[in-house]
Parts: structure tokens; sequence; C-alpha cells
């Protein structure tokens, strides 16, 4: 008996939509019992799986879809990109969409999901190439102008994100994105100008709009910039107090979730002897703004190592060998999986994932600060993983997070003093915890050191890797690496000191925090 395919798969988008999950799953077997290539349909079922949190199915039924996507119009492609971006197959997403041919029609909605897709894979220099046409088809709006001004931040042309952003401000002048993107340029000319326009803006903003802390957020910068510290504290705590009543913590629960990694990984195998061919990441962690990004460019000045940033492969490869997705690193029931996981197999899909960003490369860095949390994760299924934990004064870590407006629900305890010393408190013990069971395998190196003597402590990292330490090789503000991070402005500059005890510019309203800190 023959069926009508379009109408189920027309009924069945209907029932995803309205989250009629039963539907949605008898509609699409039953297309494939009829055309088993049937790609919509395979999607369909990725995204039934991903909301059940079976990242497993999810992942074979996205490259399923992939496999199937013959002549499918653009707009599907994209989906299909996106849902790959999803479970982790960054690599596949990014090869459909470097193959897409300049000259295939489509319209600017689908040019600029293919650019904020390859923003996600840091992949700005094509990102561009997509905004731009979409741009060329009349597409030129305050988005595509603010995401073309983040591509060339990242990419370190400064002058032109600058521009960017100012005409994604003409285009809406209450865009409060692009006002705090401007601002966090760090460009003081035209700063004074820049403040009377932020303080008109936000005395027309409602304080309950959602975006008005990028308002405050940019408003300090911009203060802090003329040297106006009290003004510039008190748009600050009206940001993060705003962001705060935005996003959901619970620092308790946090506390708890420490403990849990701490007790799933009560050891690690030993290290052990790789071959001169024998792929060795580095992974390099820490609390945002410690530093990080920094050390990540001097190592980008040897031969020997490839930049990959802020990579999600190792959480998402973990996801895979626990069979459950769940946001961030870990929540208790990915804990609970923890000693069933197959971590040779974890490894070898993490290195199999992460080499379509530096083909041919040895050594490359993974620079996600998070995964200081998945180091027991990292020794049993890379035991030959090199790590460098970023460390900084407890005062100055927790205010450079304070100030820093991270995307969505990132770093969400970054936005309450008690909160923030709660966290540092978790993230040094369980750093702790990791040097107890691998000593000597991580390797501490405090931004204080790092700034004071950059050459010195260089060569002692370079000395930890194994790898030939090259003079001048501290040297980062001629480097053309893309940073694809908050740091993005700053870490072009030569290196400096100017940073180190910063928080107390603003010490009589921190001190809560200092007090917190010393009593953890």
């Amino acid at each position: 008996m023959s069926i009508d395919i379009a109408a189920l798969q027309t009924q069945a988008e209907h029932a995803f939509n309205a989250g009629d999950i039963n539907t949605v799953v008898r509609n699409a077997r039953q297309i494939l019992a009829a055309e088993p290539e049937h790609a919509p349909a395979h999607l369909m079922l990725a995204g039934v799986a991903m909301m059940g949190r079976q990242l497993r199915i999810a992942t074979r039924d996205a490259l399923r879809a992939t496999a199937a996507m013959h002549q499918q119009p653009m707009r599907f492609v994209a989906a299909v990109a996106l849902r790959l971006i999803s479970v982790g197959e960054y690599g596949i997403a990014y090869d459909i969409m470097r193959r897409i041919d300049a000259a295939t029609p489509m319209n600017t909605r689908v040019l600029f999901d293919f650019a904020q897709q390859l923003t996600l894979l840091d992949q700005h220099e094509l990102a561009v190439q997509f905004l731009d046409r979409a741009i060329a088809q009349g597409g030129d709006n305050h988005s595509t102008a603010y995401f073309r001004g983040n591509a060339m931040k990242f990419m370190g042309r400064m002058d032109e994100a600058e521009a960017a952003f100012e005409h994604s401000i003409a285009l809406k002048p209450d865009y409060a994105h692009a006002h705090w993107a401007l601002a966090f340029l760090g460009r003081k000319n035209g700063a004074e100008q820049r403040v009377d326009r932020l303080r008109a803006l936000i005395g027309q903003t409602s304080a309950s709009d959602p975006d008005h802390c990028y308002l405050d957020y940019a408003l300090y910068r911009e203060l802090e910039m003329l040297g106006d510290d009290e003004a510039a504290w008190q748009s600050l705590e009206r940001g993060f107090r705003g962001k705060r009543r935005s996003i959901q913590h619970d620092a308790g629960a946090e506390t708890a979730l420490f403990d849990q990694i701490i007790a799933r990984f009560p050891t690690v195998p030993p290290a052990f002897a790789t071959t001169d061919d024998a792929a060795t990441p580095i992974f390099v962690v820490g609390m945002p703004r410690t530093g990080t990004t920094l050390l990540e460019r001097i190592l980008g000045n040897s031969p020997g190592i490839a930049l990959c940033g802020e990579l999600n492969d190792l959480r998402m490869q973990y996801k895979w060998a626990t069979d459950y997705y769940c946001p961030g690193f870990f929540d208790e029931k990915s804990l609970a999986r923890a000693g069933a996981a197959d971590y040779a197999e974890l490894g070898r899909r993490y290195l199999d994932h992460v080499k379509w960003r530096a083909p041919g490369s040895r050594r490359f860095t993974d620079k996600n600060p998070g995964n200081f949390q998945m180091i027991g994760v990292i020794l049993k299924a890379l035991p030959q993983a090199k790590i460098i934990h970023l460390q900084r004064d407890p005062a100055d870590a927790c205010f450079s997070n304070l100030k820093e407006l991270f995307a969505a629900n990132a770093y969400s305890y970054s936005y309450d003093l008690g909160e923030l010393a709660a966290h540092h408190h978790n993230h040094s013990r369980l750093m702790a915890h990791w040097h107890t069971i691998a000593p000597g395998r991580i390797l501490d190196v405090r931004y204080e050191d790092l700034v004071t003597e950059p050459e010195a402590q260089t060569e002692r990292v370079m000395r930890y890797l194994g790898l030939p330490y090259k003079p001048g090789q501290s040297r980062v503000e001629d480097s053309k690496q893309i940073v694809s991070t908050a740091s993005s402005a700053q870490v072009r500059e030569p290196i400096h000191r100017r940073n180190i005890g910063g928080w107390q510019r603003y010490a009589a309203h921190l001190q809560p925090l200092v007090d917190a800190l010393g009593a953890g």
C-alpha cells in the first residue's frame, strides 16, 4: 500500500513543533519503512533522541540524515549542520558548509544561519563570506553587522570590528549587544561620546528588559577607561545584579557536584611514554580570565604546536561514551555513568574528532577552561596528554570574572560575590584533588609570573611539554592567530602587568568578596 510521504512529513513537522513526540516517531518510522534514505525523517528522529538525551542515537540519526542529504534545499542543509554541531560532529558540519557552492541560490536567513554555525566552529573567515553574501542580497541589518563585527574582532581586525558595531548601532540605535561589544574593544578614543549615548539609551530602557545588563556593562567599561571608577562600579553592579536575576545558579548544588566528581575519580592510571608520531593534546585549563588565552598564544609561537582554541569535543565524547546528554560538563546522572565508560574508545574518538582542526599536527591545544572538571576523564582517556593549569590571585581572578558578561548562561557563578568565592573554592579543591591523585602530571602556571617573567615561564612550560624553547616566544602582539574568547582584544597587546592587583581599584566594593575568599 502506498503512503503519502509528503503529508506524513508535514504532519510530523507540526507534531514536533507541538511537542507530540509519539506522532513524530510514528510518522518518521512509517516514512523510512517506505523510503529508507529519507533525510528529513532521519533528522526528525535525531531531534527526538536529543530531547530524550540519547546522544548515541541522536548522533546515528544525524549522520544518516547527512548521508541521505541529496538534492535537499539549503534550509535543510543548514538544519542538518546545526544538528551535527549539537551532537558534537563538528568536523562533518564544517565539511558540509565549506563545500557549499558560492553560486548556490539561498535566502538571506539561510546565509545568516550558516554564518552563525561557522562562528560556533571558529571558522570566522568563511562565516564572513556568508555574511557578506547575505548583505549583498539585501540582508544588511543590525544582526548581520553585529556578527560581522564579532568575526572581525576574533580575527584581530579591530578597526573593521569597530566600524561594523557602529553600523549595527546606526541600523538599530537601541541594540544593546552592539553597544556592549563596541565598549569591550577597549578603545578610549570616542569614549566620552559613547558614554553620553549609553546614558541616554539607559534612561529610555526599562530595567526589566533582559538586555539592560548589556548597556550597564558597556557603560561600566567606557567609564572605567575614562577613570571614573565610582560611576563605573555603579554601572557594573547594576549589570551583574541584573544578569544574576535572569539566570539560574545554585552554589550548593555546584559544591555537591564537585564532591561527586572527586568521588567518581579517586584514582587515574599512570602516564606512559608515547611514540614520536602519537597525537598529544595540550589542555590549558583554569578559571576564565586567568591567562589561558595568553598562554595559548605563546604556545602558538612554537612551530611544533597547533592552536585549536576552546573545544567542546572532550565533554561531547564523554557524553557519547556514557550515552547521555546534559548541558555543561557533568550532572549527577552523567557522573553516575563514569565507571562504565570505555575510556580508551573515548580517547580515540576525541583524537579523531579534533584532527580536522589541526591536520598532521602531533601536538595541539585544547583551551576550554572548564576542562579542569574533566581532568579525571583526560588522564583515563588520554594518558599521554599534557595539562597546564593557570592560576591567578583569587581576588583578581574573581573580579575578572565579575566584570565579564559571558555568553548565555555560561559561568553562571560569576554574577554574585558570594557565589564567585564559592566557585573559586570549589575550583581550588578540585585541582588539589587532581594533583593528589596524579602528582607531577599537571603543570601550574601563575598568571603573575607569566606576565612578570614571560620568557622564563615560557621556557619552563616548553620544558614540561618536552619541546624546544624559542627565545622571544612570548611575543604575542604580532601573532595572527584567531582568538574567539572574551580576551580577543586584550591579547593583541604586548604582555603587560597592568592587571595585577586590578581588583584593588574597587577594593571598598569588593571587600565582601575578599572576606569570602579568605573564609574559603
